[in-house]
């Protein structure tokens, strides 16, 4: 009888600290995406990864590299997960985003909602009507390096030119080498923010490009062999984005009442 509470006793032992050994790495965004990523290890998507440890009892590493790369060492198994990635059709080739029981995109399983937004220069004759472009004729829209949006935009027939930051994509409208770029809702606010000068020079088109959930976007390869791991991980964002503490956090980086 020792003998079999002994063996118990390892066998425990042995479940915990397999558990305890999983050492998942998720990547993020080098640049400023406001409020979700305002620094390293700092933004309110960054506090709902650390609310979703203490719901799972895991600890990630999470590191900080441009999101082009983020993405790509997630393709190519380095990294097990992508922190905040919309749905494309390029990304769901090689990642695993959260699927309800019919097969179509859960979004009840996203870490948040973020819309893309035109901006133009307030010179321009350019406007984004009904997901279309008017008056365009040809030239490039910009858009920031590795966004969903800009896959969006080039599917739709139009030129896209890449650039790596938010403050790159301003600093070409200012400088007329391009008329318009796109640009995160809460991420232009915060630009605006720090220079209202801005709105002398760029205007905002009501109909936003992409409203899009923000996903936990895993490696295929890792997502099959550790199903019940990802889907209690996505079930636990869910359960922290609807949660009171992450609400509340939400509000003071929004100043909402």
């Amino acid at each position: 009888m020792s003998q079999i509470i002994v063996l118990l006793l390892l066998g425990m032992f042995f479940s915990h600290a397999h558990a305890d050994g999983v050492n998942l790495k998720f990547c993020y965004e080098d640049d400023s995406v406001y409020p979700w990523i305002t620094g390293t290890n700092e933004g309110l998507v960054i506090s709902e990864i650390h609310m979703i440890e203490k719901e799972v009892d895991m600890q990630f590493e999470l590191i900080r590299l441009p999101w082009k790369r983020c993405q790509n060492e997630v393709k190519e198994g380095r990294i097990h997960a992508a922190i905040a990635a919309s749905f494309n059709k390029d990304r769901a080739k090689w990642g695993s985003y959260p699927v309800d029981t019919k097969g179509g995109l859960n979004k009840e399983l996203s870490l948040f909602t973020d819309s893309f937004f035109i901006y133009r220069r307030t010179d321009s004759a350019v406007r984004w009507q009904n997901h279309r472009f008017e008056n365009l004729n040809q030239k490039n829209v910009g858009v920031q390096l590795g966004y969903s949006a800009g896959k969006d935009l080039e599917e739709l027939g139009y030129q896209v030119t890449y650039l790596p930051t938010s403050e790159d994509l301003v600093a070409v409208l200012k400088s007329h080498s391009l008329e318009v770029i796109v640009l995160q809702n809460y991420e232009a606010q915060r630009l605006i923010t720090l220079n209202p000068d801005l709105e002398k020079i760029m205007v905002k088109e009501a109909e936003p490009v992409k409203v899009a959930e923000q996903f936990l976007l895993f490696n295929t390869s890792f997502y099959n062999a550790n199903a019940s791991l990802v889907q209690t991980i996505w079930e636990a964002a869910a359960k922290v984005r609807k949660s009171k503490a992450f609400k509340d956090e939400r509000a003071v980086y929004l100043k909402e009442k």
